[in-house]
């Protein structure tokens, strides 16, 4: 099978230098560049073409936005951005821009690692932290008398839930990872007060929360 091509650029040594060790030290991976700052890297990326750019994005910096810009443009690569920044209206902008995949620097080695292979494919993929973060209203809602408000995105898992898709068929439907799904499912119980998919798609039927 061949190695997923990678050109890592992270401007922070020790952060750098782990996310190398991380990359060489997987077998489905290859390190085809790294680079310590915006100087050369889209030349890099032109030359290498990899699979996947982890970039490390500062969303103050507009040097750096003007080459994620580029970047992007030149469709040589799918960009996997890495970042510390998690204000709401960073992440947005990146999405604007159509960045694939987006981390932070608090996520585990499987996330990361997930991530790679997803966006390599041309998949979406964001980590648990960013997708709660956009999908989290900017104010509640009060547009019904249900004793618990679901986000956006359960609401949008439950309404698959109630046409009998699987979890696996919602997830790629939804561009996200299986285990992010599980926990959609689990917080909707949660939060409705119920114990199992048959109760949810009952509860949701009578209520209202979806169109029969």
């Amino acid at each position: 099978m061949r190695k997923v091509s990678v050109v890592l650029s992270d401007f922070q040594f020790l952060t750098r230098e782990g996310l190398i060790h991380m990359v060489e030290n997987n077998s489905d991976f290859s390190l085809a560049g790294v680079n310590e700052g915006p100087e050369g890297l889209l030349e890099m990326i032109l030359d290498k073409h990899p699979d996947v750019l982890l970039l490390d994005y500062q969303s103050q910096d507009p040097i750096l936005l003007t080459l994620l810009k580029q970047i992007l443009q030149s469709h040589a690569t799918n960009v996997l951005i890495i970042t510390n920044d998690t204000q709401k209206a960073s992440i947005q902008n990146l999405l604007k821009l159509g960045v694939k995949g987006i981390v932070t620097k608090g996520c585990s080695k499987l996330e990361i690692v997930n991530a790679i292979h997803s966006v390599s494919k041309g998949s979406r993929f964001f980590c648990n932290k960013v997708l709660d973060l956009v999908m989290t209203p900017e104010e509640p809602r009060v547009e019904d008398c249900l004793p618990t408000e679901l986000s956006p995105r359960e609401n949008e898992v439950l309404q698959l839930i109630t046409k009998g898709f699987k979890t696996s068929d919602i997830a790629d439907h939804l561009n996200v990872s299986v285990h992010t799904i599980n926990s959609h499912r689990k917080n909707i119980l949660k939060k409705l007060n119920l114990k199992s998919p048959t109760e949810l798609i009952v509860f949701a039927m009578e209520s209202g929360l979806v169109k029969s």
